[in-house]
């Protein structure tokens, strides 16, 4: 697993345990809100915990470090993040990591105990006596961490910054005020010296281009506007926004592509939102002049949208400029005339998004315009435009049905981009309220991308909330198509094959498998039927818990009913059941899988049946007679008497029936073969079986028995037939009668023997 794959998952798994501590303090342990979470928690734990181990969360400098790496920005300051680090710094600790084996009772113990106030757990003896008193071996705390640097890698320093350290940016852009603090401290009150100060910084760091990376130098950058945010803090409203526009001025005509790069940030904050608003603009503004440049027309915002290029509406959003990436105060509606002002704006533009995502699925090419839309849609959600949010979201989710591989591709990584910024309790919502569409597309979708991935694991995490929620009715849909991919029925490319495979199995936990084979097992449960249906779906995973559960000491009624679902699995069911076939089993389960393979076998599996005729337990000979005669089909008579040979008395009864059962012309030679070639002395038994060979001959119905039939119905005496009992006699007259009829009724190209 990547770096990358570990954060997001731990990010996710963060997400889990921020939820469970809230919810621990306001439920039981055994609610299915905590049980749930705690489930899923452990899942993720345990797909990190198998590619890094241990699995470290360590505190440095008011950041979060995962397995020795730090966090970008906009990921320190996620909820889950902040909450991990309000843990971290109110039990005094630096670390907290955890090891593979780590058990669900640990994790459910462990995630109490956060919950518990510090001054608590401090007066029951501290954090690690805690752990210890619980059993708890698999975590961790205050063990050494080492952070991951590469050569050219420095750990950026938050947007906290103090006064020493404001004051030593200065004197790096104008060294002349070192020994003059007093004067440092009036120019740091005037706007425009402050925009040249930038300027200088801004100089320095573009000249380490080379030196330093891509990211390093945005995220200095960042640092650098965060420290003249602080700084003019107490401007006027005029002189802060004049500041922030020289700031995005200065940016935009340095270096266009930091000024792209930087619009990705989560800045919102930064001067109101205003400078991100005008970063965006000055860049649509150059945007639009290339277009017109180059002939491939548009409009700017507030113009009509009917391009007048050699493209007509033309392509990427040059017909829909949005004017609006971020900014407002995000406090939602209020009387506040620059809120009012701010909130008309970005109602306009997302409108004109909504419309251009609607009309031109090229617009979601548009790089630089994906870029910013999770933070239109923050923005939407802050001042409560639901309706408009929505909008743009139901445009989007159209797109993914588009017959265009880079515009599906495109659509679903926008769509989880938005959905990673949502707090939890949204992005549970949103999820929900798009399954429905999103199950489609995963059903039709023929690409596997890293969005692909997440939206499964979307859904995947919603299912089994489903589960824990018994919500088993709105689990199926799901659950059907990807069980149709697990199983090849639905056909895709391994890559998304082994998506689901692995979707599939995350599922089928034994956790699942207990509750939901507790409601199946339960005589009257009105959501017995379903929980069939979803264990069904689980395939392979279902079909080998159950039938090892076969193998226990289990009550009849129990037996039958994982039968019955066995059976609900039908063709699938077949390669695992025979696997099973070994005479070294013990004969009542030879039998389970005998009736089994009976009820939905073909040809193949009642040919694999076909040693257990030989076994030594007549009731398993029975019923895997049954299952043959079932299923056999053509081969059902070659079967049995190729079994005849070695049978007791009473079985060979049993075979002979069953072969007048099937009708089988093809072994009627060997019957008559049987029932002529005598022994020298005949027994009881023998007029037995020679009386059931007559009668299955009778309903065969073939003329070739017409023969022999008549010279024993008869009681001539030859040299190699000795006179049969009355029984017998009367046996091959009625299969005479039987046969000559089958043959009258079926025309006369047949010559028939008197």
């Amino acid at each position: 697993m990547a770096d990358t794959d570990i954060r997001q998952t731990a990010l996710y798994a963060l997400v889990i345990m921020n939820t469970a501590i809230k919810n621990v303090r306001l439920y039981p342990p055994t609610s299915a809100s905590i049980v749930s979470a705690i489930e899923r928690l452990h899942q993720a734990f345990g797909e990190m915990l198998s590619q890094e181990n241990p699995l470290i969360f360590a505190e440095s400098e008011k950041s979060i470090l995962i397995c020795g790496h730090h966090l970008n920005q906009k990921d320190q300051e996620k909820t889950q993040v902040v909450a991990l680090l309000n843990i971290l710094l109110s039990f005094g600790l630096k670390s907290i990591s955890f090891d593979r084996g780590l058990e669900k009772v640990e994790l459910s113990a462990f995630t109490e105990i956060l919950s518990r106030k510090p001054d608590l757990i401090k007066s029951e003896g501290g954090l690690i006596q805690v752990l210890a008193q619980n059993n708890i071996t698999h975590v961790h705390l205050d063990q050494k961490v080492y952070v991951a640097m590469d050569k050219d890698q420095k750990i950026i320093s938050s947007l906290d910054i103090n006064d020493e350290q404001i004051a030593k940016f200065f004197i790096s852009t104008h060294p002349e005020l070192a020994a003059d603090p007093q004067k440092l401290q009036e120019m740091a009150k005037d706007p425009e010296w402050l925009a040249q100060a930038f300027q200088a910084g801004l100089a320095q760091l573009i000249s380490q281009k080379g030196t330093l990376s891509d990211v390093q130098i945005t995220e200095s950058l960042a640092n650098m506007i965060g420290l003249l945010d602080k700084v003019a803090g107490s401007m006027g409203k005029g002189d802060k926004e004049n500041l922030s526009k020289n700031i995005g001025e200065a940016i935009v005509t340095a270096d266009p592509d930091m000024a792209i790069e930087l619009t990705s940030q989560n800045m919102e904050h930064l001067f109101g939102g205003v400078l991100l608003q005008y970063l965006v603009g000055k860049l649509e503004d150059l945007k639009y002049d290339e277009a017109q440049k180059t002939g491939a027309g548009g409009t700017k915002a507030g113009q009509s949208p009917e391009g007048t290029g050699a493209g007509g509406k033309g392509s990427g959003t040059g017909d829909e400029n949005i004017g609006l990436a971020g900014g407002g105060s995000g406090q939602g509606d209020t009387d506040d005339p620059e809120n009012v002002e701010f909130k008309s704006k970005l109602i306009a533009v997302s409108e004109k998004l909504s419309l251009s995502l609607k009309q031109n699925e090229k617009t979601l090419l548009d790089e630089q315009l994906m870029s910013v839309l999770p933070k239109i849609i923050e923005q939407l959600i802050a001042q409560k435009e639901q309706e408009t949010m929505e909008k743009i979201i139901s445009h989007l989710v159209d797109n993914l049905f588009s017959e265009n591989d880079e515009v599906r591709a495109h659509a679903a990584k926008a769509l989880t981009d938005i959905i990673e910024v949502l707090t939890p309790e949204r992005k549970t919502e949103m999820i929900e309220r798009l399954s429905g569409r999103l199950i489609e597309w995963i059903k039709i979708e023929t690409l596997i991308t890293p969005a692909y991935k997440t939206i499964c694991n979307y859904l995947q995490y919603m299912v089994q909330d489903f589960i824990y929620q018994q919500r088993f009715s709105e689990t199926i849909p799901f659950l059907d198509i990807f069980s149709s991919i697990n199983s090849g029925e639905l056909e895709k490319i391994e890559t998304i094959h082994e998506v689901c495979a692995k979707l599939i199995n995350n599922l089928a936990t034994q956790g699942n498998f207990e509750l939901l084979f507790k409601v199946f097992n339960t005589k009257e449960h009105e959501k017995k039927d379903d929980a069939a249906k979803i264990l069904s779906s689980f395939g392979d995973i279902t079909l080998k818990q159950m039938l090892d559960t076969l193998q226990e000491n289990i009550d009849s009624d129990e037996r039958v009913r994982i039968m019955h679902l066995i059976i609900s699995m039908e063709q699938r069911a077949i390669p695992l059941v025979l696997e099973r076939i070994n005479k070294k089993e013990p004969w009542y389960y030879l039998r389970n899988m005998a009736y089994i393979l009976g009820q939905i076998g073909n040809e193949e599996s009642a040919a694999a049946l076909q040693p257990l005729l030989r076994h030594e337990n007549d009731r398993l000979r029975q019923e895997v007679l049954k299952s043959i005669s079932r299923t056999g089909g053509n081969r059902r008579g070659k079967i049995f008497i190729s079994a005849f040979l070695g049978a007791d008395e009473k079985f060979k009864l049993s075979l002979i029936e069953a072969i007048g059962n099937t009708k089988s012309a093809d072994i009627v030679k060997d019957l008559l073969d049987i029932l002529t070639t005598r022994p020298f002395v005949t027994t009881a038994a023998r007029s037995i079986m020679e009386e059931k060979i007559c009668v299955a001959l009778g309903a065969i119905g073939s003329a070739e028995a017409i023969s022999d039939l008549s010279e024993i119905a008869e009681s001539k005496s030859f040299l190699r037939i000795r006179s049969y009992a009355d029984k017998v006699k009367a046996a091959a007259n009625r299969a005479l009668e039987s046969i000559r009829k089958k043959q009258a009724e079926a025309g006369p190209k047949f010559d028939i023997a008197r």
